[in-house]
């Protein structure tokens, strides 16, 4: 590597815990020389934290003459001459997510998350895809041949969106697939480096059809391993709990109900994959549990992030010494993206989890759709990877689920409320158009400050 800085900006710099693990990953990367790290948010007091965060983690390992930290309001003005451009923008941030969830819930709607599908994933679709199609019109204006990445969910209808408005060829980048497939291998007892995987789907319901140890399939030992766990009564604890070390049966047990039909284990388990089937769980009940509530409580996610963001906040502003775990290999979201930039860089061709344009790569699937698949970064970009072998009625999963999508799109780019009852009747939460209509008019009207075209 010369010593020439490259650039990276990230656009929703203010997601601090993104930003923290960026600069962590990128600090420790010592073959990806000199770097100049351009962060963006319009929140000032966020961009601040996220900023004076990253300047301490870069004097606190002495690499000012490696990493060069610029802070700004104004994404225009930094994105001419960038390489790379990241963006992780949560429109309304927190409480935006906990007043959807609240909403759906008085409606009658159970949802674990919210970010991707049912009726609090379009809320947020409706406020985050335009103003992701906005910043990709600046992109391709001012920085058209950067390598463009997006973590902002929803994520199958944000890629889809800036590619259908711009033509700009952006990869979303979830950790969802690399994440289940660490959970198999532990599940089998294998050492995730020996395995292998090959998938396809839409993000949040990845289908892996094939995961081999060593070259060989590997699906008869999970099979048995599961087979034994689910014969036993679970621990209550197991049932709907996001957060644990070792992997079980009974983590994911919807997960491993579609596995027993199709073949074919769901990423990103249960937590998201629960809200692609809501007739199964109409009313919210989870084995035994309330989805959101006691299962997968999202108060608990949204307490647990915002507990983490005043850590952060501390350690930026001096009032806590900075940790040094930080430095450690996080495993967070970004994870992925300094290994991507890594075999761009080199062009060593590896193979990551990419969201991108179908264009046949998943046949039957509608070439605009935005799909997950195998994809081998090369050093001119992206490569996705033909995926001919899911099979029909994954495939049929599939379409079905994209339906919503598209409508939903439209709805958020025109401002048009009939498309967003519309969509809902789509997506299959709500299935009566009165009760949709009440929904989305209480949606439309708790969010209006982030919904400027419905509100014109």
């Amino acid at each position: 590597m010369t010593s020439e800085r490259r650039v990276l900006v990230l656009i929703g710099a203010g997601s601090a815990v993104f930003t923290r693990g960026l600069l962590a990953d990128l600090i420790g990367a010592t073959d990806l020389g000199h770097w100049e790290i351009r962060l963006v948010d319009i929140n000032t007091e966020a961009l601040n934290v996220a900023a004076d965060l990253a300047e301490a983690m870069v004097s606190a390992r002495g690499a000012e003459g490696k990493i060069r930290v610029v802070r700004s309001d104004d994404r225009r003005a930094v994105l001419p001459g960038a390489d790379f451009i990241v963006t992780c923008v949560g429109v309304g941030g927190r409480p935006a997510w906990q007043l959807d969830h609240e909403i759906v819930q008085r409606h009658g709607v159970y949802q674990p998350v919210g970010d991707s599908i049912m009726p609090g994933g379009i809320s947020r679709l409706l406020r985050t895809t335009p103003v992701l199609v906005d910043i990709a019109h600046d992109i391709a204006e001012l920085a058209p041949e950067a390598h463009f990445f997006n973590y902002s969910n929803p994520m199958t209808a944000n890629v889809q969106a800036i590619h259908q408005q711009t033509g700009l060829d952006v990869v979303g980048l979830c950790h969802g697939v690399h994440h289940i497939q660490r959970e198999l291998a532990q599940l089998i007892d294998a050492p995730f480096e020996r395995t292998s995987t090959l998938y396809a789907g839409i993000n949040h319901l990845t289908f892996i059809y094939d995961f081999r140890l060593d070259g060989r399939d590997a699906w008869p030992i999970v099979r048995e391993r599961v087979e034994r766990e689910l014969a036993v009564t679970p621990n209550p604890d197991e049932i709907g709990n996001i957060f644990y070390d070792t992997p079980s049966a009974w983590h994911n047990p919807y997960a491993w109900e579609l596995f027993h039909r199709y073949g074919a284990f769901a990423a990103a388990g249960d937590r998201h994959i629960v809200e692609f089937f809501p007739e199964r769980f109409a009313n919210g009940d989870y084995y035994g549990k309330k989805l959101g509530v006691d299962a997968f409580s999202l108060p608990e996610i949204l307490d647990w992030g915002e507990n983490r963001y005043q850590s952060m906040r501390r350690q930026a502003n001096g009032e806590d010494p900075l940790d040094e775990s930080i430095f450690e290999r996080s495993g967070g979201e970004q994870e992925q993206l300094i290994s991507i930039i890594r075999s761009i860089t080199f062009d060593s061709r590896e193979m990551f989890s990419c969201n991108v344009i179908n264009n046949g790569t998943v046949p039957g699937l509608p070439d605009w759709s935005a799909v997950e698949v195998p994809g081998v970064a090369t050093a001119r970009g992206i490569r996705p990877i033909a995926v001919p072998d899911l099979g029909g009625p994954l495939t049929s999963v599939l379409a079905r689920r994209l339906s919503s999508v598209d409508i939903a799109v439209e709805a958020a780019l025109t401002g048009n409320r009939d498309l967003v009852i519309e969509a809902m009747i789509a997506d299959g939460a709500v299935l009566d158009s009165d009760r949709a209509a009440a929904l989305t008019d209480d949606l439309l009207a708790a969010q209006a400050a982030n919904l400027p075209r419905f509100t014109a």
